[in-house]
């Protein structure tokens, strides 16, 4: 009560100099790596991030941060996020999922034992925490163990990735058991309603169609295939003629984060690959070029955008702009069409920009940011794993393109002397 009125007999002025000691002190702003952090943040404009290294020294760095993270925490897993005020989350099962993915696809292009090993680690800690229905919970593994339609499909796709690496026959199994809980939570117009997060429908489950696709025609279960399929039909209603999507958000009625753009739009690219069906590409296709065609006026994506394709400026989610990143390159390598790769480029450069390699403070060092600023709405003051997990993969798709390119230039050089 006292407490009350001595605040209400303040100036505003005041209070709001006693919120950002409050503040600072629960961002353990007394810490130098955290002070350095919001320091830079204030002080940089996005236009002026500059890279300071090359394009090896952040992805090792980037690397190194998720072997850190994984040794933060207990069993295998890789937390969900280095939080400033709270420090290493748990482990995250669905993250986790999709990481092991990039830890093998990185230790093959490295050839790098340690990174295989590694992956090796966090698919075995997943199996040890699968539900008994074949589905994986969602949030961190402490969190109560309700199983999650979007988190069982990431996870799929990490035992998918183990399963061909190493070989082990329980990945599979594993990710089958799972791929058939995913069938049976199916409603009859293909939707996914029951366990999802915040328990709505999403658009951005075709990212589940696509793990469920490839488990599919590994195990040889077409009942998989066309469960990802009868999804597939389902979220075609939802996008419009300006190739804005509905229900693609994590909020109910919060405009979408370019985020869960990017999960849509990669889900439905990837699946018209595997499928050689047209119709899911060029959905997918259509709204990459919509932000394509924002990144090349703007020179930069906005955190999140409306019905309209208008965008708040006000902060960028990191994590979309990397998965956006290799989206493009990908469409690069499936088109040619040059403007995806010189986009991609461009975002790796502003991405890389943004991590800290000199931090004594390892949660930090490597990391990328949810938001920048890193106060920003999208995981704010936190340094989430997927974001470091999705910038990894923009670099391998990138570099899978400058290779395409060069190689299209030795062919033209080879002709031209034939000539």
């Amino acid at each position: 009560m006292v407490r009350n009125v001595i605040r209400q007999s303040l100036p505003s002025s005041v209070l709001k100099s006693f919120q950002r000691l409050k503040e600072a002190k629960d961002l353990q702003l007394h810490r130098p790596s955290h002070m350095g952090f919001w320091l830079r943040d204030h002080s940089s404009q996005q236009s002026n991030v500059k890279m300071l290294e090359s394009r090896v020294v952040y992805q090792q760095a980037m690397l190194d941060w998720i072997k850190h993270a994984q040794d933060s925490t207990r069993g295998g897993g890789v937390p969900a996020y280095y939080d400033f005020s709270s420090g290493w989350s748990e482990a995250y099962p669905e993250t986790t999922g999709y990481i092991i993915t990039t830890c093998i696809e990185a230790g093959q292009r490295l050839k790098d034992p340690e990174l295989q090993q590694r992956a090796q680690r966090m698919a075995d800690w997943e199996l040890e925490i699968q539900l008994p229905e074949g589905a994986w919970q969602g949030g961190v593994v402490t969190a109560p163990r309700m199983p999650s339609v979007f988190n069982t499909g990431q996870i799929i796709e990490g035992l998918a990735s183990a399963y061909l690496a190493f070989g082990e026959e329980d990945y599979l199994k594993a990710a089958v058991k799972a791929g058939r809980w995913l069938v049976f939570q199916q409603d009859s117009d293909g939707a996914w309603r029951r366990h999802t997060y915040n328990n709505f429908p999403n658009t951005y489950s075709t990212r589940v169609s696509w793990s469920l696709i490839v488990v599919a025609d590994l195990a040889g279960e077409p009942s998989l295939r066309r469960s990802a399929i009868g999804y597939l039909e389902w979220v075609k209603q939802w996008q419009h003629e300006n190739d804005w999507f509905d229900h693609c958000t994590l909020e109910l009625g919060d405009p979408p984060l370019t985020h869960t753009l990017g999960y849509t739009i990669e889900g439905l690219i990837e699946c018209g690959v595997i499928l050689n069906e047209e119709r899911w590409f060029n959905m997918g296709r259509r709204a990459a070029e919509v932000l394509l065609r924002r990144f090349e006026i703007r020179g930069q994506l906005a955190g999140t955008y409306d019905h309209n394709w208008r965008g708040d400026f006000s902060f960028v989610c990191v994590t979309g702009c990397s998965q956006m990143s290799r989206i493009w390159s990908r469409l690069f390598e499936l088109t040619d069409d040059a403007r995806y790769l010189n986009a991609a480029l461009k975002m790796n450069d502003y991405v890389l920009g943004l991590i800290n390699l000199n931090s004594k403070c390892l949660a930090i060092r490597g990391g990328v940011k949810g938001s920048d600023p890193v106060w920003g709405p999208y995981m704010r003051f936190r340094i989430p794993s997927w974001a470091a997990k999705f910038t990894l993969d923009a670099l391998f798709q990138e570099g899978d393109g400058l290779r395409r390119i060069k190689g299209h230039s030795r062919e033209c050089d080879h002709s031209l002397r034939l000539s």
